[in-house]
């Protein structure tokens, strides 16, 4: 049984060459992500002609995300630090006798007491004293502080713009390489993502917002947001730094249910095989882990550190596909069905009797997706038979490649469901005596023809 949850990897030093990159898609990478936070366009643009290429090469629509950086405050450039518990830690607005931390907000909203987590908890500190644009604090832990890595305190929250100067400028070159997915970092409300969705639309871009949940008011307001984005990912690393560690598997299933409820697509990310970045094979925990993030829901996993900077890249997505294909033994997902008005629309309970009716006939699904809608709720809804979207166009066909259990057919002219059985039987999709449910929608954004046909 081919796996239906799909994998993503973060490209980075340790996977920007073309080799790489090509043995992390055979060994299961559904696609890529590029992160804004580090790195130049140059390097980026590298990146996505690599992954372009490739694609031509094995065969395959690989989507790629543009992971902007967003309203956060990061340590400045240092030499990286070894601290050790207990040892006294000096951060500087201007970095002159200690390590930088160029933000206003950091020093206006920290008050003696509070904790100060470093790259999403890796690292924290107790803060012991304050004085104007110069904070002491006691490290709670061994560590390595890095240059460039998260700043945040425990509790509260950086009041921001969304998205910032920096993330427009990286919005733009995302549009101009026709990237098919912006994560939005620190989500807040809808309102972050409407602002999001309203620049693309300036800049003439369709892409799909993935809508970052790390922030105490995201969590929140989780419904709504998954209500307005495209997709969601549950950002387990700064989430980690703003509530207890031992709320975070109650934080990830909230997260994960409330994008299922809207029909959504979740993805889970961070630390996940976060020891293969220098052991070839990952923790027994670990193993557990992403088996758990699959029985929660979630239709792809993230690999962050362990493919952009670890030692083991490769062997890091094979081990996330052999994990999610044992998890997906025996195990059939809750559909979220929804009520029309709370989260599901006609067109969804249409797409949920698509599929029922596929699996009571022991039939493939074909269907026909102009924008990838029909693809999404179809998704929903988590198919157990084989199921294959046509598209309009290739931007399409990569934006649906991450759904889980849907895999992307090709790129068709606007067919009907006549057309659409011949073409599935051209590719090979389908063969004789292969009973088809034929589904599209008459008009945009719906969903709402359905036939059966026996070939």
């Amino acid at each position: 049984m081919a796996r239906k949850a799909r994998i993503l990897a973060t490209l980075g030093p340790a996977s920007d060459a073309p080799e790489i990159v090509e043995a992390m898609v055979a060994a299961g990478a559904d696609g890529f992500r590029l992160n804004f936070s580090h790195g130049t366009h140059d390097e980026k643009s590298g990146e996505i002609g690599i992954v372009r290429a490739l694609e031509g090469k094995v065969g395959r629509y690989i989507p790629i995300i543009g992971d902007l950086q967003g309203p956060t405050v990061r340590l400045g450039d240092f030499q990286p630090v070894r601290i050790s518990r207990g040892s006294r830690i000096v951060l500087t607005r201007d970095g002159g006798e200690g390590i930088p931390v160029p933000s206003d907000e950091f020093f206006r909203i920290v008050d003696v007491g509070d904790v100060i987590a470093f790259e999403g908890g890796r690292t924290s500190a107790r803060v012991v004293e304050k004085s104007g644009g110069s904070v002491a604090a006691e490290a709670l832990m061994e560590g390595i502080l890095a240059p460039r890595k998260t700043v945040a305190v425990r509790g509260k929250e950086y009041d921001l713009p969304s998205p910032t100067e920096k993330d427009m400028d990286d919005l733009r070159f995302i549009v101009e390489k026709g990237l098919e997915y912006v994560a939005l970092s620190f989500v807040r409300t809808r309102d972050d993502v409407k602002r999001l969705r309203d620049a693309l639309s300036d800049l003439g871009s369709d892409a799909w917002i993935m809508a970052k949940v790390e922030t105490i008011p995201g969590v929140e307001n989780v419904d709504s947001i998954a209500e307005e984005a495209d997709a969601v990912l549950v950002a387990r690393g700064d989430l980690g730094a703003k509530f207890p560690l031992e709320d975070m598997p109650f934080i990830q299933r909230r997260i994960v249910d409330a994008a299922g409820a809207h029909g959504r697509p979740s993805i889970v990310a961070t630390q996940l095989l976060d020891s293969m970045m220098e052991n070839p094979i990952p923790t027994r925990s670990e193993v557990v882990d992403v088996f758990t993030a699959v029985r929660d829901g979630a239709d792809a996993v993230l690999l962050t550190g362990e493919t952009a900077a670890g030692r083991h890249p490769v062997e890091s997505v094979e081990w996330a596909s052999r994990i999610i294909e044992r998890s997906e033994e025996g195990y059939s997902p809750a559909r979220g069905v929804g009520d029309v008005g709370k989260g599901a629309s006609i067109y969804d309970l249409f797409a949920l009797g698509v599929v029922e009716l596929a699996e009571s006939m022991g039939a493939k699904i074909v269907a026909y997706s102009r924008g990838g809608n029909t693809a999404r709720r179809i998704a929903r809804y988590r198919p157990s038979t084989d199921t294959y979207v046509f598209t309009a166009d290739e931007g399409a066909a990569r934006r649906i490649a991450i759904l889980r259990g849907i895999n992307p057919a090709g790129i068709t002219g606007n067919v009907d469901l006549e057309g659409l059985a011949g073409e599935a039987a051209r590719r090979g999709i389908a063969k004789e005596g292969d009973i088809l449910v034929l589904v599209r929608g008459m008009l945009k954004e719906t969903t709402d023809l359905v036939r059966v046909k026996v070939l």
